[in-house]
């Protein structure tokens, strides 16, 4: 019987023997939690802290959060997280393109406000059918709760108690996701994971609505790059609002015959619509996701 304490080294250690071997499942993370109690939670409770410790001495900076990294690699991302009794103030809900595993560390059952989306990783640019609302999700003690990429939403931040967890992210299964409004659970925008491309998709944004005609030129040059085709896609839709001839030449000599197939198709549509209604090319941009 094996009675050393269970430790972050120690959780290391057996999630690094799972990522090793033949075609690990996420899922499988869940075995690191076989038997787990709150002894064993106590124990791992008081590595975490003296990793923290030394950290703090180490970089001289503040110890508190309530998001500790503790484990980066590959798919096993572990982080401290406190959840619950806060409120959502932005009215909005995000699909996760992480897997996710919650493991509750407190003695008493806590549960989370739980969503179900139609969205697939393989799919993800197509627009998905409004959230359905399910009942809340049990946060059993030390129990392990697996929440699926983009087909899950839970909202950590509303559980009906303040509690510590344990939680394991996968890493992406996509670049990119929705936000669906919170009221009518209709699906809103796609927007970008990378923090990255979310900022050059919002520089791209602001240009096509606020800059000049010789500012075309550069977002061109970007929509030939090779960005993810979403921000190309958007720069081609912001060098048409600033220059119309240059925006539709580059629809017809490049985007109609670009390597991603969406692009492609959205470039055919959107000049199909230019012959018979110049002014529903703004609006070609949707063909993209739907």
């Amino acid at each position: 019987m094996n009675n050393s304490p269970f430790t972050l080294s120690t959780l290391t250690q057996q999630a690094n023997q799972l990522t090793s071997g033949q075609n690990p499942y996420f899922s499988d993370f869940s075995r690191l939690f076989e038997g787990f109690n709150q002894q064993k939670a106590n124990e791992l409770f008081n590595s975490i802290l003296e990793e923290i410790l030394l950290q703090k001495i180490h970089d001289k900076k503040p110890a508190y959060s309530d998001q500790i990294h503790l484990i980066a690699a590959g798919d096993f991302n572990l982080t401290l997280n406190v959840i619950g009794q806060r409120e959502n103030t932005d009215n909005t809900l995000c699909a996760s393109e992480f897997d996710m595993m919650v493991i509750n560390m407190l003695p008493e059952t806590v549960a989370v406000p739980r969503y179900e989306t139609t969205i697939r990783p393989s799919s993800v640019y197509n627009r998905p059918a409004p959230l359905k609302t399910l009942s809340l999700q049990e946060l059993k003690p030390y129990t392990p709760t697996i929440f699926q990429a983009y087909k899950d939403i839970a909202v950590l931040d509303e559980a009906t108690l303040q509690a510590p967890c344990l939680i394991i992210y996968s890493r992406p299964l996509a670049s990119v996701t929705w936000v669906f409004d919170r009221d009518s659970l209709d699906p809103l925008t796609l927007t970008d994971n990378s923090l990255q491309r979310s900022r050059i998709l919002l520089g791209v944004r602001i240009l096509g609505e606020l800059g000049e005609q010789h500012h075309a030129e550069t977002l061109d040059s970007l929509s030939r790059s090779d960005f993810d085709y979403f921000v190309r896609w958007e720069a081609a839709e912001s060098v048409y609002k600033l220059d119309e001839w240059r925006g539709t030449r580059l629809l017809q000599e490049h985007l109609v015959h670009d390597n991603n197939p969406e692009i492609a198709k959205a470039a055919k549509q959107t000049l199909a619509m230019l012959s018979d209604e110049p002014h529903q090319a703004e609006e070609s941009v949707h063909g993209l996701y739907n």
